[in-house]
């Protein structure tokens, strides 16, 4: 691993560099990924950022979230740099090139990264934007409005508007000096937190009403269906913070929601109160944090729901 001081004296020396989000971009992807952008643009590199996928409409609020490419890679670049990706596949079809490039980093905050870089920072805070804050700051870049509400944007999320466990108090500090330089935090937590459109309504409303319960209700599992995104008429990546309702449910302990990507496919977002879920995502070949976790499963869904139960099964501690 290469450190702080390190990493931002071999990132200055840097001509032109092209960021790289994971598949399914969240808000701490997004957030760093625009963020990095604005300070390196500021220090005269010449930046593009990637995504194997399209960034959701509720992030263009962001400066610069619209013109992340997904497309093939355009000119030549003296570095690649991943953000926020726990495991190099995570970069879908970006991967393979960023696995073979000469000069590449890696900046990130999952527990379960081993590191796929040649220059792996990898510090586990609860979110990936307080490394880039810290990176920033070790630049000397000075942080304006548009960075400040791409760092909030990712801390924010990444915490559950900071409602989850083991939010340190650097991430405190560091959202009260992003608001200090111009976070707009009434916005964000609108944005993120509560708008939302009548297709998600409704499909939320159809996802919770067969939220299904096991082990004395310690597990609950909620899926959202193929069959219920076209009835409801809205689009996969409007079912962020479902998974956050699930786990309000009392006595829960540990929460699963099951994302039917495509016929026997499926993305599992996995949450606990002290279940170590990231023990479980492993089991499935996925990763992330302790308390808040995610994987792919394959297979009918009855199929899925019995593997991803013994699998909570055998973690909870009774």
């Amino acid at each position: 691993m290469i450190n702080l001081n390190k990493l931002a004296e071999k990132i200055k020396g840097e001509t032109s560099v092209a960021l790289f989000l994971h598949i399914r971009p969240d808000g701490d992807a997004i957030g760093s990924a625009l963020a990095l952008k604005g300070a390196l643009t500021k220090l005269g590199i010449k930046v593009d950022a990637y995504c194997d996928d399209t960034i959701p409409e509720r992030f263009w609020y962001l400066k610069g979230a619209t013109e992340i490419k997904n497309g093939e890679i355009e000119g030549e670049y003296s570095a690649l740099i991943a953000v926020d990706s726990a495991e190099i596949n995570r970069l879908g079809k970006y991967a393979v090139l960023f696995n073979e490039f000469k000069n590449t980093y890696l900046i990130d905050h999952h527990e379960t990264n081993r590191g796929y870089s040649k220059n792996d920072y990898v510090l586990g805070l609860s979110a990936n934007c307080v490394n880039i804050f810290a990176l920033i700051n070790e630049l000397n870049v000075e942080i304006d409005s548009d960075i400040a509400n791409a760092l909030a944007t990712g801390i924010l999320t990444d915490t559950g508007n900071l409602k989850h466990k083991g939010v340190e108090s650097s991430t405190i500090h560091t959202l009260a000096t992003l608001v200090e330089k111009g976070a707009d935090l009434n916005l964000i937590n609108y944005k993120m937190f509560t708008a939302q459109s009548p297709a998600r309504a409704k499909l939320f409303g159809l996802t919770m009403q067969k939220i299904r319960y096991f082990k004395d209700g310690k597990i609950a599992i909620a899926t959202v269906s193929q069959v219920n995104i076209s009835l409801s008429g809205a689009k996969q990546d409007e079912t962020e913070g479902f998974i956050d309702f699930v786990m309000g449910i009392t006595g829960v302990e540990v929460g699963a929601c099951l994302l039917e990507l495509e016929n026997n496919k499926y993305k599992i977002s996995l949450r606990g109160k002290s279940t170590n879920v990231a023990e479980i995502a492993e089991v499935f070949g996925g990763g992330g944090h302790i308390l808040a976790s995610g994987c792919q499963i394959k297979g009918e869904h009855e199929e899925v729901i019995d593997k991803l139960v013994y699998a909570c099964k055998q973690h909870i501690k009774e």
